[in-house]
């Protein structure tokens, strides 16, 4: 997301208000794009609902339907996105566009397939209607689909066109599902669906030809080029998982609970009340998320680039000590100014929260809780950070490490306090796992940081052998030895598979 970062900061260089509204507006699109898209068109259309006076229980199956779809194709597409990344970096720097457009459809070729197994488990026995379990694996569908093109839309660094993507896309779905509702006698989940699914195409194919149109159609098919990077990326792989679903593991553990948890249709388990609240808890994330991109990680990442320089174009020691001790300082001067940015807006969203949760009628409760989730988001944007910074340094076994903790402690704490401790406890148990598992990723991240130069000089084996899997040997037979790269001729650097 450097990449994206140094394009975004060029917009900032307007010193007026529009300007810099310009700016802020391009970054929280561009950086939270598929959450802002997801949650802006739910609640138009539950507006839309509201209008036409449609029952609450069809209400209550389109956001039940939304949020599994959401939840769900986040956790299953992380881990696919976050490996694919290596692989794309790796294109890129090696000036290597020949099989990119190939690999997207790849991606989002095995997470259809593998999605659609999932979806069809889930939704077989469902007494859903078919139109309502099609429109629900659609969605689903979609959402994975954008989530893999948003991978390659980052190397693409051209905002005006994704943007108009975006709103002719939530503009056509909001007018169609208007006109379905007022003059055609569908089911209203059903004209909520055919709307979103509808408008989340005209998205996704926008998007796609934006990646034809800067990559290029693929020229030899290696569609699954990629996949040796699974076997040596799958610390990666796990992590993205564990991260993804731990963020969303007290959620889906309080659907279970007896006095909050209620079901749908015979079909969804949520918990209304707690999701809602969270979900405006983490509303609070968001300007953490835009100064990482467009401030902190630049400017880290200029300071990383040129202690690595020193250390391959064979600087001295003394060059070497400089740019780390630049490199360090950067980053946690970095790192604190975006802590206290964000909790700046973590103690506006706390004083104004109460009030605006209490104008809408939500209970006494869950307004006491919003307040305690509002410290917990905070701690799990700085874990995500520190996460970041991990992965910068290819430091997978304290990355994963972390994630691990950080997973158990969401799901022990969690479970004990729905079993053991009640309602009481709910928003709580979350913040005491997410500041115990911020203290230990800092201390790992610490740890790592001062001794930099050991773990760059001393911890890396003498000689380079690439770890043979499955899947490695399955991309050999589909594309031969030399499936991590093309020939030179081609821009690939010859890497052969022994």
């Amino acid at each position: 997301m450097a990449g994206v970062g140094f394009e975004l900061k060029k917009l900032f260089r307007a010193r007026t208000v529009a300007g810099y509204l310009k700016a802020y507006s391009f970054s929280a699109l561009i950086t939270t794009g598929p959450f802002i898209l997801l949650t802006g068109m739910v609640l138009v259309v539950q507006l839309l609902f509201l209008w036409f006076q449609v029952p609450s229980y069809e209400n209550d199956i389109f956001v039940a339907s939304t949020v599994y779809a959401f939840i769900f194709s986040q956790i299953f597409s992380s881990g696919f996105v976050k490996v694919v990344t290596r692989y794309l970096s790796d294109c890129i720097s090696t000036d290597n566009y020949n099989d990119l457009t190939a690999s997207c459809f790849g991606l989002i070729a095995i997470l259809l397939f593998l999605g659609s197994i999932i979806a069809a488990i889930f939704l077989w026995n469902s007494p859903l209607l078919f139109g309502e379990k099609l429109g629900a694996y659609l969605f689903f569908s979609l959402l994975m689909i954008i989530e893999a093109e948003s991978l390659y839309l980052t190397a693409v660094k051209k905002f005006k066109p994704l943007i108009w993507g975006f709103a002719i896309g939530v503009s056509l779905s909001i007018v169609s599902i208007y006109f379905m509702l007022k003059y055609l006698t569908l089911q209203p989940t059903i004209a909520a669906f055919l709307g979103i699914t509808g408008g989340l195409t005209v998205i996704s194919g926008f998007f796609m030809i934006q990646i034809i149109r800067f990559f290029g159609m693929p020229r030899k098919g290696r569609h699954f080029a990629f996949l040796p990077y699974f076997d040596r990326e799958w610390r990666l792989f796990l992590y993205a998982i564990l991260f993804s679903g731990g963020i969303f593991l007290p959620n889906i553990i309080i659907w279970t609970s007896p006095s909050w948890g209620v079901t749908v249709a015979g079909t969804y388990r949520y918990a209304p009340l707690y999701d809602i609240v969270t979900f405006y808890a983490f509303l609070s994330m968001l300007p953490m998320m835009i100064i990482f991109v467009v401030y902190m990680e630049t400017r880290f990442y200029e300071t990383y680039f040129n202690y690595f320089q020193a250390i391959t174009r064979k600087g001295n020691f003394n060059d070497i000590e400089a740019m780390r001790k630049t490199m360090v300082h950067t980053l946690w001067f970095e790192l604190r100014s975006s802590m206290e940015f964000q909790f700046l807006f973590t103690i506006l969203f706390l004083s104004c929260g109460t009030y605006i949760l209490s104008w809408v009628h939500i209970e006494t409760q869950a307004v006491n809780m919003f307040d305690v989730l509002l410290m917990a988001v905070y701690f799990v944007g700085v874990f995500q950070i520190l996460g970041v910074i991990l992965e910068y340094f290819n430091a997978q076994r304290q990355l994963l490490r972390i994630t691990v903790v950080f997973f158990l402690l969401n799901g022990g704490l969690n479970i004990f306090g729905v079993l053991v401790l009640g309602e009481s406890s709910y928003g709580f148990t979350f913040f005491i796992a997410m500041a115990i598992s911020l203290f230990y990723a800092w201390k790992q991240l610490y740890a790592y940081i001062m001794n930099i130069n050991y773990y760059i000089f001393c911890g890396q084996p003498m000689f380079y052998q690439q770890h043979i899997g499955w899947l490695t040997l399955l991309a050999r037979r589909m594309y031969g030895p030399t499936v991590d790269c093309l020939d030179k001729e081609d821009g690939f650097y010859e890497t052969e598979i022994k």
